[in-house]
């Protein structure tokens, strides 16, 4: 593209007011194969005239939300950062080199984010064969195990999107072996049969992926309405229910009209909460300290739900939110007081048809063949992150002051109650 035609782009009153609409983020400029100085931001129409007509051919913004974007530099700490960071919007990057490919997983992924409750999503072309989608900040919880969302960049996308792609990995897997074929898809991506496959299965993602690049302190993205150096079209923002009409056409400069945001969408509160919590269940790490084997002697002890500890109680009633963190604590609780895999798995399909909405029995049956085909540990410990507190179902009494898991607390009064010949009443639940 001539340098005139470049120009020419870029002074359109339509694209210059969608450059500058973006607010409170660092922005950059690239000329041709290098970038600009950084941090940058854009204020006037004359600044972005005076960047292109010296030699600027594209235009790049973060993620992040910064209070004061200009202050960041080489030297920020991450501490600096994140005292910084007023928020960051989940930008999902579909990375595949073949188009259509990229509209259907796109198109997958969009129907996933609405199954998971989010309305509001932004889509664009990302000027080479891919697609940027955008969940805004706006619509994210508060806090997430207790600590600030704004302050879970990068970890919460990086969980989030390993999430959303071991939830859509079969469903991608369906549709690329049946209209493409593993051969076909070698061809194309010109790569041997084996390349794409994992353990000698067709792996999905070694075709099409979620860019995890993008998902880094600092990094930055093309911005809406900026061009592409290799294929010289457009990043142009489009509906999101219509990814799959898309058409090359649409991106290329003199047919792109500058009249939808990429940005300026808004969300109702806490409109993806259900999404953090889905993705924070099925990848909550196991803190070290909670591993420790052998701190526990599996007992066998009668289980009398009166002597449970207030967060077992607690969760044994039945949960909305943490049911997947609970398997594992149910689980290595009733695995340490000598129950057997098969009485484990029957308490814990009676639990969880209190749960709302139940979780699939395959999972609780995958979940408690592992741990029981492994060394036994304690549930985790009461301050253990991402566990009790952070999904509310610490409620500490008394004798919660003298122990520090809820194991010890359950057997500290099974013994009390061996020790003072403890008769149960008529009614106690009881196994």
């Amino acid at each position: 593209m001539r340098p005139s035609d470049i120009l020419r782009y870029y002074l359109r009153d339509d694209v210059i007011q969608r450059l500058l609409s973006v607010k409170n983020r660092e922005c950059a400029v690239r000329y041709g194969e290098n970038f600009g100085k950084r941090p940058m931001y854009f204020q006037y129409p004359a600044e972005i005239e005076a960047l292109v007509r010296n030699g600027a051919t594209s235009f790049h913004v973060s993620e992040e939300r910064w209070g004061d974007p200009l202050s960041l530099s080489k030297e920020s700490s991450h501490a600096d950062l994140e005292s910084n960071r007023i928020g960051w919007d989940l930008v999902i990057d579909v990375d595949c080199k073949q188009l259509e490919i990229s509209k259907t997983f796109g198109k997958m992924l969009l129907k996933k984010l609405a199954d998971e409750g989010i309305r509001t999503v932004s889509v664009k072309f990302s000027g080479g064969s891919g697609f940027h989608i955008l969940v805004p900040y706006g619509g994210f919880p508060e806090k997430v195990n207790g600590i600030e969302t704004r302050k879970l960049f990068p970890d919460a996308p990086m969980t989030i999107s390993i999430f959303l792609k071991n939830q859509l990995r079969d469903e991608l897997k369906e549709f690329l072996e049946k209209d493409y074929g593993v051969k076909r898809l070698a061809e194309m991506f010109k790569k041997p049969e084996k390349e794409l496959k994992e353990n000698d299965e067709f792996n999905p993602y070694s075709v099409v992926d979620i860019d995890t690049v993008l998902i880094s302190e600092r990094h930055m993205f093309r911005m809406q309405y900026s061009l592409n150096e290799k294929k010289w079209l457009v990043s142009v923002p489009l509906d999101k229910n219509k990814i799959q009409d898309f058409q090359i056409e649409s991106a290329k400069p003199e047919n792109v009209i500058a009249d939808m945001d990429f940005f300026d969408i808004k969300p109702s509160a806490h409109e993806s909460d259900r999404l953090f919590v889905e993705a924070y269940d099925a990848y909550q790490p196991i803190e070290a300290e909670e591993k420790r084997a052998g701190e526990f002697k599996i007992e066998n002890v009668a289980l009398d739900k009166r002597f449970l500890p207030p967060c077992i109680r607690t969760i044994d009633a039945g949960l909305s939110d943490g049911k997947k963190r609970s398997v594992f604590i149910l689980t290595n609780f009733y695995r340490n007081i000598g129950k057997t895999k098969e009485e484990t798995m029957s308490l814990l399909l009676e639990w969880n048809r209190k749960n709302k909405p139940p979780l699939k029995e395959m999972l609780i049956s995958q979940q408690v063949n592992y741990i029981f085909s492994n060394k036994a540990y304690p549930p985790p410990n009461c301050d253990a992150a991402g566990y009790y507190k952070y999904f509310n179902v610490c409620f500490p009494d008394e004798t919660c002051r003298l122990i520090k898991n809820p194991l010890s607390y359950y057997l500290r009064l099974a013994k009390t109650r061996r020790e003072t010949g403890f008769k149960k009443k008529k009614n106690t639940e009881s196994y």
